[in-house]
């Protein structure tokens, strides 16, 4: 018997603490196995027809994932505003501020190389998790040293970086919309692209982007969703998103994860490969734990067969150094070469050697956006306005399963073991997608009973439960209690990779509560309510009485009035319970109705203020 079992089969004294069962990475087993569950396309064989086929459905499929409207890339800026150039040794910043859409800002700064004779090649530079943005020294340097180098550089803030404080970024919530963060930001860089092209000295053809972590990712993304990008260098962020999962040390950002995308078939040698024929350069450090190099090395691989069949001469290739999660100087040279090969004409200008020295910072006259606009749009305001006008009905079971991304036979519970005694009815039971739900009735015999779940685990449900006369039952669900990984980072990644595979952790923890009631009425126990304490515990009870027809009637202490409310629920409800386009089909008063007396709301949630973040960047 497998050694993590062996806890079940020790019956506790009455009102001890049962032996912790302590599964700590399994909510790490199912994401692997989600994402691997999808085989990587195979470029070896394919003539350039069958590759170029692939590489345009590809792009069909990333803009898809990313919910962009048909116009929104190319983006055209509403309105742009230029300050007054600073200059500095080889070069002048100029602060720029786009107005993407009415009251939705992108700052930026645009670096131009002193004495341009005619148009020059650009560069975007698009930043990682370093909230002071266009700002953070480290990527001034670069950008510094692109300039000094002859190329025009834009180096545009994220939301929530820099100038642009206030709007939002590490927010999960959005993705009820059909928005996820990514999707935002590559609708900012075609924006900003198209100002960028605009300027009488930038050559449009010539325009490249890169970017280090999150801002690798950012560049993966915006060059496979706008063919404008003439050539791209991400960095110290692609790797194959499977390799990530086992054996990556940390957190995506909730604006790296894309739902739906490895479940589409498009892993991220498809993301550099959907860049063909254009020169792609990947940076990467040997010794990077968030982004392995492993991974790095085999999506370049199997991205740069895809460029061979179509005779591309620049080709997709690998840089690595021996560092870890950094750009240090040698791969910013590496950056310049790349982008001297890739973008430069005979008769540019050279340039000077060097980065210069670090910029002061606090000088006014560098900021983009001395007062903040009366109209300041902000994520928690695109995120009504997506949702503004949709009509909402009660949606079939099974299409409510599809956005969960779970099947009902998941539901099949299986005993794997049981441990009865005097005062406990104690149960492992596997689920039919694999997970692992210990349960605890404190019953003797089969009878009446009332099933608790809570945001805590089973431990706070049975607590809640302790004045109530009668048999009563609890179970952690994956990734609670028993299976609770040994920090919150896992929560997060598990959000992040079943999301990516076309699943949710909330349609996961569904099913262990359906499950759970299974396992029960088969055992004879006549489950009269399901009990559910907190937001995240209400809204699953909720959405598991909305799938499941035999469900027992269900008891919410803590549901959301609206799922419009998300905003404000940061804190009260986690991230986790929130489902990728829940809420532009359905929202919680149509649930309710559709249950009608078999839900009975004990206690709503309040919003509060709205924060900007939340969960690792």
């Amino acid at each position: 018997m497998p050694r993590k079992l062996t806890a079940l089969l020790h019956e506790p004294v009455l009102d001890e603490t049962p032996a912790e069962l302590q599964y700590d990475d399994m909510l790490e087993d199912l994401s692997v196995e989600a994402l691997q569950r999808r085989p990587l396309y195979d470029y070896r064989g394919k003539t350039a027809r069958q590759v170029r086929a692939r590489v345009q459905e590809v792009r069909r499929l990333v803009r898809r994932c990313l919910h962009l409207p048909a116009r929104s890339v190319p983006g055209k800026p509403l309105r742009v505003a230029e300050r007054k150039p600073v200059q500095f040794e080889g070069f002048s910043i100029r602060p720029v501020l786009i107005e993407r859409s009415r009251g939705w800002y992108v700052t930026a700064h645009l670096y131009v190389p002193d004495s341009l004779q005619r148009p020059a090649p650009a560069v975007m530079h698009l930043h990682g998790h370093a909230y002071d943005g266009k700002f953070n020294q480290n990527y001034m340097r670069l950008c510094r040293g692109l300039a000094r180098r002859g190329f025009v550089v834009l180096f545009v803030d994220f939301p929530e970086a820099g100038e642009r404080k206030g709007t939002g970024h590490a927010l999960w919530y959005p993705n009820m919309a059909d928005l996820p963060l990514q999707r935002i930001m590559v609708e900012d860089n075609s924006a900003a692209l198209t100002y960028l092209a605009s300027l009488p000295f930038v050559d449009e053809k010539r325009i490249g982007a890169r970017g280090t972590s999150g801002g690798g990712n950012q560049t993966a993304f915006f060059a496979a969703a706008d063919d404008r990008v003439a050539a791209a260098a991400p960095s110290n962020a692609p790797t194959i998103i499977a390799e990530h999962a086992a054996s990556g040390s940390g957190a995506y950002c909730h604006c790296e994860a894309v739902p739906g995308l490895v479940g589409a078939g498009v892993e991220y040698h498809d993301l550099l490969a959907a860049m063909a024929p254009k020169p792609v350069r990947v940076f990467a450090g040997i010794r990077d734990p968030l982004f392995p190099i492993i991974g790095a090395r085999r999506a370049v691989a199997e991205a740069a067969i895809a460029y061979r069949a179509l005779g591309a001469g620049a080709g997709c290739s690998l840089e690595e150094h021996y560092c870890v999660h950094a750009c240090p100087a040698a791969m910013r040279e590496g950056t310049y070469r790349f982008f001297e090969g890739a973008l430069k004409k005979p008769g540019d200008i050279r340039g000077i050697a060097g980065e210069g020295d670090d910029i002061d910072t606090s000088d006014p006259r560098l900021q983009a956006m001395p007062r903040c606009p009366a109209r300041f749009l902000t994520i928690p305001d695109l995120y009504r306005a997506e949702l503004r006008g949709r009509p909402r009905k009660r949606p079939s079971a099974a299409s409510l399963n599809r956005l969960l991304g779970r099947r009902s036979s998941h539901s099949k519970p299986r005993e794997l073991v049981a441990a009865p005694g005097q005062h406990y009815l104690r149960v492992l039971l596997e689920m039919g997608d694999g997970g692992l739900v210990p349960l605890v009735a404190k019953a003797a015999r089969p009878g009446r009973l009332t099933l608790a779940v809570a945001d805590g685990g089973k431990h706070e449900a049975l607590k809640r439960l302790a004045s109530r006369r009668g048999r009563v039952a609890a179970f952690d669900w994956r990734g609670q209690g028993e299976t609770a990984p040994p920090t919150h980072e896992w929560q997060q990644r598990a959000a992040h990779y079943l999301s990516y595979a076309g699943q949710t952790l909330a349609g996961g923890r569904v099913t262990d509560l359906i499950g759970a009631f299974r396992w029960l009425t088969r055992k004879g126990f006549e489950v009269d309510k399901v009990l559910a304490f907190g937001g995240e515990a209400s809204l699953i009870a909720l959405l598991a009485a909305s799938v499941e027809p035999d469900f027992p009637s269900v008891e919410l202490h803590g549901l959301p009035r609206s799922l419009k409310d998300a905003p404000g629920l940061v804190g009260q409800v986690r991230y986790t319970a929130w489902v990728p386009g829940l809420a532009l089909v359905t929202d919680i008063p149509q649930l309710l109705r559709g249950l009608g007396k078999r839900a009975l709301v004990r206690k709503w949630l309040k919003p509060g203020p709205e924060k900007p973040r939340e969960g690792y960047t």
